[in-house]
């Protein structure tokens, strides 16, 4: 099944077949291989380095090594494991206050959530949010990475006003967004009127509409992460060899055949790494919705990053909580897992 796979992937049409023998680039951009230093000079190195034993002193060495990792893994055991099976058990738990004194639950708080109709509406934004504001940072943050790796006057000071909105932190951009878009006092009401497009009597409640919350939080969300996206394009960018792009200008190219067949298959393990960052943190997304609405109105921009801490903080259900969070941890794996599929699929053509 995997070999008819990789086979199905590998194959070309007659069209891509003819636009190849056209420009020849094309077949190394599309199929990249291994290089032939890799089979000439790098094999012979490693069937040695593998057939030959080990000295006592590689033994000591990597006997040191495991030594000096020791701390880190114990760091990692400690900060990561440890809180991920806390929260795990207290799923099973109810009662107490804040993990002291609770009870066994069994898989109470698990059918609790199968009829709380206010869990799937977090459910539900909280898969749209991801969706809508990460496909809009990869588009955007792509589009101001290729814009800023051009060459022209001034191209440090556009780099530096792409990377500005990830340089402030979120909840502070928020907040400015928020006071922005005050119905009463904010900036954006009182540029209308000025303009004449608003009736002073009768504002604009931005953040008192359900849609249009929803609609500025996408924005937000959009403006402020697109930097990260364009600076680690820009760094794939960096990395692609000039000689490629003038051997698709003598072969003719365009420069949007060259962006198709050159730049962005090059680019598509960074794009998947990309797009991988940011549906985890798109998906756990917290301080940017609790400081811009704050769920509101009533519970329309509510999340499950937001609803878990309303219940733990707000309400000291720490059982109800954990068992959303591992629930919010579980739909995060699945994102991984398929997104590291796609990048193994993708790094064994």
């Amino acid at each position: 099944m995997r070999e008819t796979e990789m086979a199905s992937d590998q194959a070309t049409t007659p069209c891509e077949q003819q636009e190849e023998s056209r420009l020849p680039f094309l077949a190394s951009a599309r199929s990249p291989q291994r290089p032939a230093f890799m089979t000439t000079i790098g094999a012979p190195l490693l069937e040695a380095r593998e057939s030959s034993p080990r000295g006592p002193l590689e033994r000591r060495e990597e006997r040191l090594a495991w030594l000096m990792l020791l701390p880190v893994v114990l760091a990692l055991l400690a900060l990561g494991v440890y809180p991920v099976l806390s929260t795990l058990w207290f799923s099973f738990q109810q009662g107490g206050s804040f993990g002291l004194g609770t009870t066994s639950a069994g898989l109470a708080n698990y059918l609790r959530l199968l009829h709380d109709e206010q869990f799937w509406s977090a459910l539900r934004f909280s898969l749209l949010y991801s969706l809508v504001t990460v496909c809009g940072q990869m588009l955007c943050g792509t589009a101001l990475a290729l814009f800023a790796n051009r060459r022209f006057h001034g191209r440090w000071l556009a780099r530096a006003a792409i990377l500005f909105p990830w340089a402030i932190p979120t909840a502070t951009n928020s907040v400015i967004w928020a006071y922005m878009f005050n119905d009463q006092y904010g900036l954006i009401n009182s540029l209308l009127e000025h303009l004449g497009l608003l009736n002073p009597t009768h504002p604009i409640v931005w953040l008192g509409s359900a849609q249009l919350a929803t609609l500025l939080i996408y924005v937000l969300a959009i403006w402020k992460a697109n930097s990260l996206v364009a600076l680690l394009v820009l760094a794939g960018l960096q990395g692609i060899p000039e000689e490629v792009y003038e051997a698709a200008r003598v072969d003719g190219a365009s420069r949007w055949q060259i962006l198709w067949r050159v730049t962005l298959p090059l680019l598509r393990p960074v794009l998947l790494v990309t797009l991988i960052l940011r549906t985890i943190e798109s998906l756990q997304a917290f301080d940017l919705i609790s400081a811009f609405t704050n769920g509101g109105p009533g519970n329309a921009t509510q999340n499950l990053g937001l609803y878990i801490y309303l219940q733990i903080q707000q309400f000291g259900d720490f059982g109800y909580g954990s068992t959303i969070a591992v629930v919010l941890t579980a739909i995060t794996l699945l994102f991984i897992v398929l997104y590291m599929r796609t990048l193994l699929r993708t790094g064994t053509r």
